[in-house]
C-alpha cells in the first residue's frame, strides 16, 4: 500500500469533517481519559501523533494537560483543528509531522500518545517500527509511550482472517496489500488502509524499539463506552510501554 494514498484519503474533506465532528462531539473515550489520564503526567510535554483534527489532544488538555503538541502528516487535519483550537481558545499546538521523521530534538517529551490505531495506518511493518523509533528518541528516560492497535486473534474476526489466510497461501490477495494482517476496505469516502497486528507482533516491535511494556489491555476490559464512542469506533487495544531509566 503507498503512504500516499492513505495521506490522500485523510486529506479528503467528507474525512476532515467526520473527525472535526468526533473532535467535538465524541471526544475523549473514557478508556483513553483512564489510561492515558493514568499513566502520563499532566505537567510534562506530551506530543501526539495521527491527531487528526484534535479530539485526544482538546480531552488530554481538558483533563489538565498543559503542554501539548498534535501532529497528523494530514496538513488538511492539522489546518481543521488548529482553527477548532483557535475557536474554542485552546493552547494545543497542532503541526503537520511524518511520524517516521520527526523534528523534534531527542529527549523532548515526557509522554507520547499515537491513539485511534493511527500507528497501524503506516504501510509496513518496517515503517511502524521506524516511527516507534522516532517515539523512543523524542522520549525522555522514563517516559511513557500509548498507543492503540486491532488485535488479529480476536474472536469476531477469526473467519475472516482463516479465509484471509487462504487467499494469501493461493497468492490471490488483494494486490495492494503487502503484509498479512493489512486490510484495505471501502468507505463513505473511498478506500481505508490498515494494519491488523497479532498480540506476539506488536510486544516485539515495542521491544526491537527499546522499549519495556508496562500496561496491555482490551478497551471493553478498560471501560464501558457510551454509544457515541461504540458508533465511531470498534473494539481496540491499549498498549503502554516505557523508555528505560538510565
Amino acid at each position: 500500500m503507498d503512504s500516499g494514498e492513505v495521506k490522500a484519503y485523510f486529506e479528503k474533506p467528507e474525512v476532515v469533517a467526520d473527525y472535526l465532528k468526533a473532535a467535538q462531539d465524541v471526544g475523549l473515550w473514557e478508556s483513553e481519559r483512564i489510561v492515558f489520564g493514568g499513566v502520563m503526567n499532566p505537567k510534562g510535554a506530551l506530543l501526539e501523533l495521527g491527531c487528526g483534527a484534535g479530539r485526544i489532544a482538546f480531552g488530554l488538555e481538558r483533563l489538565g494537560f498543559c503542554n501539548i503538541v498534535a501532529g497528523d502528516i494530514s496538513s488538511a487535519m492539522v489546518k481543521a483543528a488548529a482553527g477548532l483550537a483557535a475557536k474554542n481558545g485552546s493552547g494545543v499546538r497542532f503541526e503537520t509531522l511524518d511520524a517516521r521523521r520527526l523534528r523534534f530534538d531527542d529527549g523532548e517529551f515526557d509522554s507520547v500518545v499515537f491513539g485511534f490505531n493511527g500507528l497501524m495506518q503506516i504501510p509496513l511493518r518496517k515503517n511502524r517500527r521506524k516511527a516507534m523509533g522516532e517515539d523512543f528518541r523524542v522520549l525522555k528516560p522514563g517516559g511513557v509511550f500509548a498507543f492503540t492497535t486491532h488485535d488479529r486473534d480476536a474472536e469476531k474476526n477469526r473467519d475472516y482472517w482463516q479465509m484471509e489466510a487462504r487467499r494469501w497461501a493461493h497468492g490471490v490477495q488483494y494486490k495492494k496489500l503487502d503484509e498479512f494482517g493489512d486490510i484495505v476496505y471501502d468507505s463513505y469516502a473511498g478506500s481505508v488502509y490498515i494494519h491488523s497486528p497479532l498480540m506476539e507482533e506488536v510486544r516485539a516491535d515495542i521491544s526491537a524499539a527499546g522499549f519495556e511494556i508496562s500496561f496491555c489491555r482490551k478497551r471493553s476490559q478498560i471501560a464501558a463506552e457510551n454509544d457515541a464512542v461504540l458508533e465511531f469506533s470498534d473494539e481496540c487495544v491499549f498498549w503502554v510501554a516505557n523508555k528505560p531509566q538510565l
